[in-house]
């Protein structure tokens, strides 16, 4: 049937084209899997099934449970006393402009090039220790429990350690982002060395600034390579003034536990073990990830989408080449608690 359409609404982060089709910033997309169009040519959209409007955490908005479903731009639809506008856009995942080379080579690894590693923050705690952290949305970071706790005392609360928190992304030139709150991994600190930081306003999105996406199948796997970046300590134990990144292998479970077993007494910090853990052992030309690079993530690229995924975040930060591996919680393991608490907000 014919229909007329009044103005399309505008939308964050993007542009009306003609009034009959959204259009995102390169760094954004439409939710659904239509092309943007709001009302092709004076027509209503096609009749047909359409999928609830979903973001990359899997939440749908909350609605009275006897509302009937619309259409809305971008191939989306709601029911109709959700939201009346276009389809929200939201943020581009795993798509690095300059994507990091695998001949290019955080102890002897290599600087990294202008937006290779755009997900990379640098978190800076009390008393200006700066360690990792990883966007994963537009708002929303992971780094690890014992960094957010870096210069506390453990009973500290976290609403009490958020304001003493200050992040930077992208280029050095940008200014110091706050921490609004912190949310504790539930298995802290007996199994899971994770932390979610939410960011007291959204970020824009751009070259140097992208989070990674988070795995939707399991690319932990012994001798699976992954890329590691970040500000910790270099060969010289001193702390770089640019990223560095080095590509390590996944290693044997068996293998990395039986080793800190056989060694747990000689050290200070010890790794935390769990199920919801992995190991990393160190590069042929012996690189390795030191003080400071925790809170990274361990990048794997999907050959078959072209996309990076977060497949771990680096916990165990203290090898420094002395130590045959690094621990790394598996972010598949803890999914349902990153995307429960990120919907919650």
């Amino acid at each position: 049937a014919e229909w007329s359409c009044a103005k399309p609404a505008e939308i964050e982060h993007g542009y009306v084209e003609h009034l009959i089709k959204y259009r995102c910033d390169p760094y954004y997309q439409l939710h659904g899997s239509g092309d943007g169009e709001a009302c092709g040519m004076g027509t209503a959209p096609k009749d047909g099934a359409c999928p609830w409007l979903r973001g990359m955490h899997g939440a749908a908005p909350m609605l009275d449970d006897d509302a009937a479903p619309r259409h809305l731009p971008g191939g989306a639809c709601w029911p109709q006393r959700a939201h009346q506008g276009p389809a929200l856009p939201y943020a581009v995942c795993g798509k690095p402009k300059n994507p990091p080379k695998q001949m290019q080579r955080i102890i002897g690894g290599l600087l990294a090039g202008k937006g290779s590693f755009p997900w990379q923050g640098r978190l800076v705690t009390r008393h200006n220790l700066t360690v990792g952290a990883t966007l994963i949305d537009d708002q929303w970071l992971l780094t690890t429990g014992r960094n957010v706790y870096l210069n506390h005392s453990e009973n500290t609360k976290p609403e009490e350690i958020a304001p003493t928190l200050k992040l930077f992304l992208g280029s050095q030139q940008q200014l110091a982002l706050d921490i609004e709150h912190v949310v504790l991994h539930p298995s802290y600190p007996e199994a899971v060395d994770l932390a979610l930081l939410k960011l007291k306003q959204k970020v824009l999105l751009g070259e140097e600034v992208m989070p990674i996406c988070l795995p939707q199948k399991d690319y932990v796997q012994p001798g699976r390579v992954g890329y590691v970046s970040g500000w910790g300590r270099g060969a010289t134990f001193a702390f770089p003034n640019m990223l560095k990144y080095v590509m390590l292998p996944v290693a044997e479970g068996e293998k990395c536990r039986q080793y800190y077993e056989a060694k747990n007494a000689s050290y200070w910090v010890k790794p935390i073990l769990s199920s919801d853990t992995f190991c990393v052992g160190m590069s042929e030309l012996r690189e390795d990830t030191c003080y400071g690079d925790a809170g990274g993530a361990f990048a794997v690229q999907d050959p078959d989408d072209d996309t990076w995924y977060a497949a771990g975040i680096l916990s165990y930060d203290k090898t420094c080449t002395a130590s045959k591996y690094g621990v790394y919680v598996d972010v598949q393991r803890v999914l349902a608690w990153v995307k429960e608490t990120v919907a919650a907000g």
